[in-house]
């Protein structure tokens, strides 16, 4: 599992190395930049299966009512399902909005008003969450051959580090 040098609390960090594979599982399968649905769901609920947002957002990617019905989901407290939720709504706001920024801005504030102000939200909360999560993204994938690495890995294509070195 990668290392995240920004500060989290240990308990995220424990919660963290249970889910992660599920995370990276989820990464590969969308097509998602190594490390972003991981970076989203550290900020998103510190990696609590439970969490509870003040706006009804549940879960580890921490999905909307609507938006997880939408999308398929009907039990935002099944990790494995908010998760791929989490990764699915994530990879469709890349592929509109075509700017991790923009497309993280509108995971937190919604697409609407992502198109609405042609940006990111001057609101309290989504300069900062977008700030955040690009953050603990930059941590944590500071070097593209490690990520791969690590999802090589992961996904049990990692070669032996005799073989690789021959393969050099």
């Amino acid at each position: 599992m990668p290392v995240v040098t920004a500060p989290i609390g240990r308990e995220a960090l424990v919660r963290r190395q249970q889910y992660w594979p599920l995370v990276a599982a989820a990464e590969c399968r969308h097509g998602l930049p190594p490390g972003l649905l991981d970076a989203l769901v550290l900020q998103e609920s510190g990696y609590h299966p439970g969490a509870l947002s003040p706006a009804g957002a549940l879960g580890l990617a921490q999905l909307m009512p609507d938006t997880a019905r939408s999308l398929g989901v009907s039990d935002r407290l099944d990790p494995l399902a908010n998760l791929d939720g989490g990764a699915r709504y994530l990879r469709a706001m890349l592929d509109k909005f075509g700017s991790v920024s923009l497309a993280l801005a509108a995971y937190n504030a919604g697409p609407g008003r992502v198109q609405a102000v042609r940006g990111i939200p001057a609101n309290s909360e989504t300069p900062g969450y977008v700030r955040n999560v690009i953050s603990y993204w930059l941590s944590r994938v500071h070097d593209d051959q490690q990520a791969l690495r690590a999802s090589a890995k992961l996904l049990g294509f990692a070669t032996t580090a005799a073989s690789s070195q021959t393969a050099q």
